[in-house]
């Protein structure tokens, strides 16, 4: 029997085909994702949908055994297709009709209105933090539906708000019910992690139209696609994990995508420490350390070193500019030159992104290209850093994912130099996807106990 995960990322999609019994990837395809005109960090969901739809396909046929039997030569020769499992970029919403469809784009977590001026020169962002006490930032579902509906942009049709992944399960299935796995729900915002609910009462006192918020599911299924059962989508965090880590324990996860990740699992809910508190497949706990920067940031810097030699009348492909950074950045393992990379902002606090400390002996590209990895990998140890002490003990190496991360060495080796740690990756490149099939495989065998 074989499982298949996607994973709807912010810049791509991708499906898988697992073997639980190699514990492998037996088949990967990739589609891209793309944000529409304009702003708001906006996408498709038809489009999502459309690609993914495209991805199953093509996992489904190569689910047929090479020069076997075709649908209708001997159909019992196809491996059993177990279930269907989905990984979803958090945080953002879309809203359907009653019937299930539609009506608006995909607001995604890169989303920055709540960070627009509301009342009393508070932030729509800071204005629910506070009515509500607690941390609520700009691109949480939440704080995005509480703009609209000021802005009075919220669809006439809409009925509720889903997640992109909730959408495509929706879809798949036909069946329009509007549920949020745990994973996902507490990704909006105003959630209350040990009743696991949104807190409405609270989120309606300060304003906000509670009318759309989904139903809090776990471990549900959806519905069948072709006779296959397809569970709701859980966050792409939690499916990353589940992808990458054999060892829940002794393991620290670094991902590093579009934006990037600490995270390292608890069986216990603790009070203190700071960052973010996710709820985990299962049982259990995931605290996360999460910025907006991340691999966007050494794309930014490689764009920058384009631009440079297209000027100079020696232009270059994107993938022979990163080969030469990393040749650059290679030759100089230490700098004193200090970068900041957070170009893209910070949710919690404000930070001053910018290159300091530079003098004659470190004005080279080779300090730069250094200075820029050892920055994204100290902004990550300073997020686990705010970790409860518990949960920084007995640790044993860092488990790697994302290919902000596998594709660049040297990350890698500032990553493990400033965590003490070796770095460790899987051999399954999608950790996301793989985590959702994997996710489906348990919740399949759970169903059957």
């Amino acid at each position: 029997m074989l499982f298949i995960g996607i994973d709807i990322g912010t810049t791509s999609i991708c499906g898988v085909l697992y073997d639980p019994i190699q514990d492998k990837v037996v088949r990967e395809f990739h589609g891209e994702n793309h944000f529409l005109q304009g702003d708001g960090f906006r996408q498709d969901p038809e489009e999502i949908v459309k690609t993914a739809r495209k991805l199953l396909g093509r996992l489904l046929e190569s689910s047929w055994p090479k020069g076997g039997n075709k649908p209708g030569q001997g159909e019992n020769d196809r491996p059993q297709i177990g279930g269907i499992g989905i990984s979803s970029q958090m945080h953002g919403i879309l809203y359907v009709d009653r019937a299930g469809k539609a009506v608006s784009p995909f607001y995604t977590w890169k989303n920055e209105w709540g960070n627009e001026t509301y009342q009393g020169g508070r932030t729509y962002a800071q204005y629910l933090s506070e009515q509500t006490g607690m941390d609520l930032y700009a691109g949480y579902g939440s704080v995005t539906h509480f703009y609209l509906q000021e802005k009075g942009r919220i669809p006439e049709e809409a009925k509720a708000f889903v997640n992109i992944g909730d959408y495509l399960a929706m879809v798949l299935t036909n069946t329009p019910q509007f549920l949020a796995d745990v994973t996902i729900a507490a990704s909006f915002g105003g959630f209350d992690l040990k009743k696991r609910q949104f807190v409405l009462a609270a989120m309606e006192k300060a304003g906000v139209d509670i009318s759309y918020y989904p139903e809090v599911s776990e471990g549900k299924t959806a519905g069948v696609f072709q006779g296959i059962p397809v569970f709701c989508a859980v966050g792409d965090n939690q499916a990353s994990f589940l992808g990458a880590i054999k060892d829940k324990e002794g393991s620290v996860s670094v991902n590093v995508g579009t934006g990037s990740q600490v995270s390292v699992f608890s069986r216990e809910l603790y009070e203190t420490g700071e960052g973010e508190v996710r709820p985990f497949p299962g049982g259990g706990w995931l605290y996360v350390g999460a910025s907006v920067n991340g691999g966007k940031v050494y794309e930014r810097l490689a764009v920058f070193f384009r631009e440079i030699l297209d000027a100079f009348g020696v232009p270059a492909e994107q993938t022979a500019v990163y080969e030469a950074m990393e040749r650059l950045g290679a030759t100089k393992k230490e700098t004193d030159l200090q970068v900041i990379p957070a170009l893209y902002g910070e949710r919690v606090t404000e930070i001053t992104s910018g290159i300091f400390g530079l003098k004659e002996e470190n004005f080279h590209g080779a300090d730069l290209v250094r200075g820029f990895v050892s920055g994204m990998a100290q902004e990550l140890y300073a997020m686990y850093q705010g970790f409860p002490q518990e949960l920084r003990t007995g640790k044993t190496h860092i488990a790697a994912s994302g290919n902000g991360l596998r594709k660049n060495p040297l990350l890698k080796e500032e990553i493990a130099k400033i965590y003490k740690l070796p770095v460790m990756f899987t051999d399954r490149e999608e950790e996301a996807a793989a985590g959702a099939a994997i996710l489906a495989e348990i919740l399949v065998g759970n169903s059957n106990d």
